[in-house]
């Protein structure tokens, strides 16, 4: 990879009935990004004729140019201007099939390649057929793959992308959106989940969204932006004005935590196998679905008595799962578990917590303790730490199924997948640091798996709904345990929308590169 400058056209959004001021309008677009000395350009998500289509058939209506004038048109303005072209077009086949897809054309105006939208979005598969391909595009100053819009919830495209080679991931959207004023539009995939995907995969992440609406009943974010592998969000563009953002990406050191393919079986298995797909058709009585989910911010070193302590006044505050940050141990702690275990089964519920320690070579575990059972899980994942073989059980409780991310398993994205796809309701998430990303990391997390996140550090935490919504967080500068409610309804709704649903509308044929050995 080296420097380059990308242009994301942030295009209004006009109605498939206004298809031609549309076009002339992304024409517009497309001379301003070449005047701005850009090599890679990017439109929205089915810039033309319309992103609410309406039907299999956009181009037959009256006003829309044939598809392959307009295919024409944009390699005309590639090769005017001697950049690459990321396009979002609705694209008709000659099967009858219409799909959602990115078109990349090459500084000759030569069409290059296509990537067609695989996770469709509530009225998307009323007329869109799925991708099943996760292409990677070498434009010479980087390789780069696509994303379509809610492409970027399912962490296992852009994974597969990345392992397919992609430095730069080219986010071709249309984020819907709402707020109080036209200005606020925003986007949970624009606010967190893309700044995660760039940093769980170590890549650029550029998007173009549209602004403005379509059919009077969708509304778009607008606010393009250029993330870095850090996830750092570079720049970003207003939600309600036509612009063309500008950035120069410079190639960017990074590091993902190290991947364990062979533990990510669940991800490739096939969904009716899968324990979730039994429990989404389990029955739930609302009336007895109530829980509530603590968390409590650890010190610096463990405390027992402290924990305990904690644990007892939760519990009588109706506390059925508590998660406690990660701290360092001595070695030898497991003779504080008889303890721990005691308290336990006197006081009914759920604990979980974090043990680092320091001895010849550094261990994390994170450790659940029920009534019944104690779970002494090794962290499978993580950065200069001696690591387990297995990933963490899902364990039954009260308030729900609960998973186990320990440390650095939380931004792997397949840790959290495959135990959601295990069942679990929770995921438990013991942490031994913190920094900008962990807010964003527990929201993505949560809302990806639709599954409530309990995060707790040294003098922190936070837990997030299943809609990635923030539920509490341990008020800066104190050491308060919080609580929040929790009800395994919700976190076994698995739909984003109509239609979209994270468990039924995976392709788990197509993720092959997942659990491919290490290259």
């Amino acid at each position: 990879m080296r420097p380059f400058r990308v242009a994301c056209c942030q295009v209004r959004a006009f109605d498939i009935e206004d298809a031609e001021a549309n076009l002339q309008n992304i024409l517009q677009s497309l001379d301003e990004a070449g005047r701005a000395g850009a090599d890679l350009v990017l439109l929205p998500e089915s810039s033309y004729p319309a992103y609410y289509v309406r039907d299999a058939n956009p181009y037959d209506r009256p006003g829309v140019r044939p598809f392959a004038e307009i295919r024409n048109l944009l390699a005309a303005k590639a090769r005017e201007h001697g950049y690459w072209l990321a396009a979002g077009l609705a694209v008709p086949h000659g099967n009858g099939a219409l799909t959602n897809s990115g078109v990349v054309f090459s500084p000759q105006g030569e069409p290059t390649g296509r990537y067609d939208k695989s996770f469709l979005w509530h009225f998307d598969s009323d007329w869109f057929e799925r991708g099943r391909d996760y292409p990677v595009f070498d434009m010479g100053f980087a390789r780069c793959g696509i994303l379509v819009c809610a492409d970027g919830r399912m962490p296992e495209i852009a994974r597969c992308l990345a392992l397919n080679g992609a430095e730069v991931i080219l986010d071709i959207t249309a984020w819907v959106a709402w707020a109080r004023t036209t200005a606020g539009l925003d986007n949970p995939q624009r606010e967190y989940m893309m700044p995660v995907r760039a940093l769980e995969n170590g890549v650029w992440i550029v998007a173009a969204d549209k602004w403005g609406s379509e059919a009077g009943t969708i509304a778009y974010a607008g606010r393009s932006c250029a993330i870095d592998p850090s996830g750092a969000t570079r720049a970003c563009a207003p939600a309600d004005q036509e612009t063309v953002l500008v950035y120069d990406i410079e190639p960017q050191a990074t590091a993902i935590v190290p991947r364990r393919p062979a533990l990510y079986h669940r991800l490739v298995e096939p969904t009716a196998s899968l324990p979730v797909t039994r429990l989404l058709h389990e029955p739930l009585v609302p009336a007895s679905g109530g829980h509530r989910l603590a968390i409590v911010p650890s010190g610096v070193t463990f405390d027992s008595g402290v924990l305990l302590a904690r644990f007892e006044a939760l519990r009588r505050q109706g506390a059925d799962v508590v998660v406690a940050g990660g701290a360092h141990w001595p070695e030898g702690w497991q003779v504080e578990l008889p303890r721990i275990e005691r308290a336990v089964r006197e006081l009914g519920g759920a604990l979980v917590f974090g043990v680092r320690t320091n001895g010849c070579s550094a261990t994390e575990y994170a450790v659940l303790v029920t009534p019944e059972l104690t779970v002494e899980h090794q962290a499978a994942h993580g950065r200069g730490v001696q690591t387990g073989e297995v990933l963490a059980p899902v364990v039954e409780t009260p308030a729900g199924n609960v998973g186990i991310l320990c440390g650095d398993e939380a931004l792997v994205p397949e840790v959290a997948r495959a135990l959601m796809l295990e069942g679990a309701d929770i995921l438990a998430c013991p942490l031994f640091s913190s920094d900008a990303m962990t807010e964003p990391l527990v929201r993505t997390r949560a809302d990806e798996n639709r599954v409530y996140v309990a995060a707790a550090w040294e003098g922190g935490g936070l837990i997030a709904a299943p809609t990635g919504q923030l539920l509490t967080a341990v008020p800066a500068g104190t050491d308060l345990a919080m609580t929040a409610p929790v009800t395994r309804m919700q976190s076994r709704l698995k739909e984003m929308a109509p239609a979209t649903n994270v468990v039924l509308d995976r392709i788990p044929e197509t993720y092959g590169a997942l659990v491919a050995p290490r290259r």
